[in-house]
């Protein structure tokens, strides 16, 4: 009997802890989840400072060792955070395939299994990727992403066909100035975006006639993207209700969901 008092105890304990690092984790509209994660934002900043400073040409061996010490004990720390943030989600597998949970997990992978000082020049920009928790205005691009996943890619591929034909038809409409299809995809790119380098340039009225099509062709298609985006962007801004069940942007007087169909009033009800 005083055993199973003991296991009780122990396991309301670890229940009262798993909850309490779930607000300091997780609920940024708490105090102390507030601090702890501006802590964390101020940790995220401060290690890829201190990361940076190594790319100087002139810095002595002595502060080498000091910037990579501090670059491990920032590794051990954002380790220790994703394991809690495991152990303290509701449920961790979703957690864990999460975006968010993955930008936590390439923080910490590479100098986890590969040699820490190739790692860590990727680590100074995966580390700046777990800022987006923090950023309403990310977070907000982020699910504008989400919804128009498919048009993205549907444009990506339209992208990457329109540049592999560019790059091989510039290969073969201006020999002198393009060495091989591999430069002419890359001056397709740069002449779809408009940003022109300068570092190939087409002299002949076929190549000219070409780069003009690219021209048009991805100003509409990147403006295209641009707009897509940003009308997302202006929804989710117009509907701040959010679904309780899948937290995705409402209506304020929508009775069902668009996107789970759960019926919200009978969903908040149960609950």
């Amino acid at each position: 009997m005083k055993q199973h008092l003991e296991q009780c105890c122990q396991r309301h304990s670890d229940s009262l802890f798993r909850k309490r690092m779930n607000t300091w984790l997780f609920d940024l509209a708490n105090p102390a989840g507030k601090r702890l994660n501006l802590m964390i934002m101020v940790i995220i900043v401060c290690g890829a400072f201190v990361s940076m400073l190594e790319t100087l040409q002139h810095i002595t061996d002595q502060w080498e060792s000091v910037i990579q010490t501090l670059s491990i004990t920032v590794t051990v720390l954002f380790s220790i955070e994703y394991l809690l943030r495991i152990y303290a989600a509701k449920n961790p597998l979703r957690y864990i395939f999460s975006f968010y949970g993955l930008i936590d997990l390439l923080a910490v992978l590479p100098a986890v299994i590969g040699d820490f000082n190739s790692s860590i020049k990727l680590l100074r920009v995966l580390r700046l990727l777990k800022l987006i928790r923090y950023l309403k205005a990310l977070e907000l691009f982020v699910a504008s992403l989400q919804d128009v996943f498919e048009i993205m890619l549907v444009s990506v591929i339209a992208i990457s066909i329109i540049v592999l034909l560019g790059g091989n038809l510039i290969f073969y409409l201006e020999p002198a100035s393009v060495n091989n299809a591999f430069e002419g995809a890359w001056w397709a790119l740069v002449t779809m975006t408009t940003v022109g380098y300068g570092d190939i340039v087409p002299h002949t009225p076929t190549g000219q006639i070409l780069a003009s099509f690219l021209m048009m062709f991805g100003l509409g298609m990147f403006a295209m993207l641009t707009g897509t985006i940003s009308v997302k962007i202006a929804h989710i801004l117009s509907h701040k209700t959010l679904c309780p069940n899948c937290a995705r942007p409402l209506d304020e007087k929508s009775i069902y969901c668009n996107f789970c169909g759960v019926n919200i009033d009978q969903y908040k009800q149960k609950k």
